[in-house]
């Protein structure tokens, strides 16, 4: 934790944040999504993967968990891992935020909080090692002391968020650089500068049909101090999952990953945030969950009324597992989205064999490409035909790609046979 942390970590803890919005690469121009290469069917066009023993600048950590597929604790350092939101930069690098690092909100309290600035080198049909380099962090901290519970390193100066406090999934950018996230915990609405210090205190979700009433999940910090106790409606491990922004960067949609306590319809809520009054709208939307889908995993919008849902089970490693790329289109307030299949993650056309060398267990690597993972978390529309996903690892513990072995973080380009728009 921060009060354990010695001088020489804490600046390049400081270094690396500081970092976070200007290192770059030299080759801007390298952007590989640009191919203009048609396609029949959706189709893995660039491979790129950071391996799961990946690690960064921090305090040794783990200190709560067991460990799993051969990977134990300590760890030395802070894991890069668990990537549940990403963005692209305008140099073809990417901004992934680490959820809330081991799984619980009781065994990640040495977990800090980050975004990591990525660049891959992906492997195409053409050229590529498939490789990705960590540039840099944004360390997220609440010095202003606005968080109005207790957090694990809240009597330190810069209050280092830790994933104790939050389990941030999903992440937007406003247009003054500021990171808007969804934490699943509360749920809350969270708005960091570009630095990643905590700019208001946590904003809760009012329920749609009684907006003087917060929507609460069991994990809500409130309530587990048994500071004004509020009956959770939202399902454990079931708050804001995806979260889009729209075109003009004025609402965001947050979306809860599961449908609400005692709610049969399958039915997950759409709520639409005002960025500027930094407030709830009042109006908000369904999302209706196909019946072999458990949750969600993200949700962006590429116009005004058209988006992409990843859905899912909670499968894992199982070929005949449901992963799909979801295209929806809002429709009136208080509706039900309309909704179709855009791309079954388990079905993409491999003509070049982009995955490289294939290890023994591996599944889903041949030239029916498939994304076997139980958390599927990071979708970004590159252009009007090719999409980016990325998979939540849950280092150590998943084994989707290879049951014997934890998965490694993959980032895979998917080109589709009709433009979105």
């Amino acid at each position: 934790m921060y009060k354990t942390m010695n001088k020489k970590t804490l600046l390049a803890l400081f270094c690396c944040s500081a970092l976070g919005l200007t290192a770059c690469n030299d080759d801007n121009n390298s952007d590989q999504t640009t191919s203009t290469e048609k396609v029949t069917e959706p189709t893995l066009i660039s491979f790129a993967k950071l391996p799961v023993a990946t690690y960064a600048a921090g305090p040794d950590s783990g200190n709560a968990v067991s460990g799993a597929n051969g990977i134990y604790p300590p760890f030395k350092g802070q894991p890069v891992q668990g990537f549940s939101a990403a963005l692209k930069n305008d140099d073809g690098s990417y901004m992934a935020m680490s959820d809330n690092g081991f799984g619980t909100q009781d065994n990640s309290a040495d977990y800090l909080l980050r975004i990591y600035k990525l660049k891959a080198d992906f492997k195409t049909k053409t050229k590529g090692t498939g490789q990705v380099a960590v540039q840099s962090f944004i360390q997220l901290r609440d010095p202003n002391k606005l968080i109005p519970f207790e957090i694990v390193n809240g009597n330190s100066a810069e209050r280092l968020l830790t994933g104790a406090d939050f389990d941030p999934e999903s992440m937007q950018r406003a247009a003054d650089g500021s990171y808007w996230i969804g934490d699943e915990f509360g749920p809350y609405l969270l708005h960091f500068s570009a630095d990643g210090v905590l700019l208001d205190a946590p904003i809760a979700l009012p329920h749609p049909f009684n907006p003087a009433q917060e929507l609460r999940s069991p994990q809500n910090q409130f309530n587990k101090a048994n500071i004004n106790y509020v009956e959770p409606l939202v399902q454990q491990s079931g708050g804001f999952e995806g979260m889009a922004m729209s075109p003009d960067g004025k609402y965001l949609y947050p979306l809860l990953e599961k449908p609400l306590l005692n709610d049969s319809t399958g039915r997950l809520l759409i709520s639409q945030f005002d960025i500027q009054k930094k407030a709830y709208t009042g109006q908000y939307y369904w999302f209706a969950l196909d019946s072999k889908a458990t949750n969600i995993g993200d949700f962006q919008l590429f116009n005004d009324k058209d988006g992409i849902i990843i859905e899912r089970d909670a499968s894992q490693n199982n070929l005949g597992g449901y992963k799909k790329l979801i295209r929806i289109q809002l429709n009136e307030p208080k509706q039900v989205v309309a909704r179709e299949t855009l791309v079954d993650l388990m079905k993409i056309a491999n003509p070049n064999a982009l995955y490289g060398a294939v290890r023994e267990g591996d599944i889903g690597t041949g030239h029916i490409f498939a994304f076997p993972f139980e958390t599927i978390e990071d979708v970004i529309i590159e252009n009007a035909t090719t999409l980016t996903v990325l998979n939540d690892n849950n280092f150590p513990g998943s084994s989707g790609r290879n049951a014997k072995l934890a998965d490694d973080n993959e980032i895979i380009q998917i080109r589709l046979p009709k433009a979105l728009f």
